[in-house]
């Protein structure tokens, strides 16, 4: 927010607070907020999978046409096809994984009781809830992080083989252009 306030400041670190002291009603609070943003947060994560599926099928025939029909520097073409396809993969595998753990939490919060466990009215469920989420919060993070470095490899790829490939057509043709040279140089002789 562009005009923020010391109170708006005041009310995020209490809200961390509350969050860190794992405040049941707060937590509460929290879960009713997430249940109105679920939908949204799935459909992000279904176009995150579908962008990386997208991505697959020109990533591969990249690599195909750079390796020049795979006689050209295959081990690195065959590299970033295997990133490519295991990212996403684990994209797949990730995001199906979460948005089944959003849900079935989702459904806990909803319909379970959550505030008093065995005659103890302490929250004791949304601080269990609660944990769980950032459990799986936490998992979630170093998933996108092996994302992150398998999209950097494929970029890393894609650039060092088109690199290689421009020196390489740079060289075949100033060897054509010398031929070329040295063959009308010798027409005239």
């Amino acid at each position: 927010r562009p005009n923020r306030t010391d109170d708006d400041e005041e009310e995020d670190k209490s809200s961390f607070e509350l969050w860190k002291e794992l405040n049941p009603t707060h937590i509460q609070l929290q879960w009713a907020r997430m249940s109105e943003e679920r939908p949204i947060m799935a459909s992000a994560s279904l176009l995150n999978v579908v962008a990386w599926f997208l991505m697959i099928g020109p990533l591969l025939q990249s690599a195909w046409v750079l390796s020049r029909g795979g006689r050209r520097l295959v081990g690195p073409h065959v590299l970033l096809a295997l990133l490519a396809v295991c990212g996403g993969l684990v994209e797949l595998l990730a995001r199906l994984f979460y948005v089944g753990m959003m849900n079935a939490a989702q459904w806990l919060a909803r319909d379970f009781n959550l505030d008093d466990w065995g005659g103890n009215a302490e929250g004791i469920g949304w601080r269990v809830l609660e944990m769980i989420h950032v459990v799986t919060r936490g998992m979630l993070l170093w998933i996108d992080a092996f994302e992150s470095l398998a999209l950097f490899g494929i970029f890393a790829l894609l650039f060092y083989s088109v690199t290689t490939e421009t020196a390489l057509v740079t060289r075949e043709l100033a060897r054509k252009r010398s031929t070329a040279t040295e063959n009308s140089i010798m027409k005239d002789v």
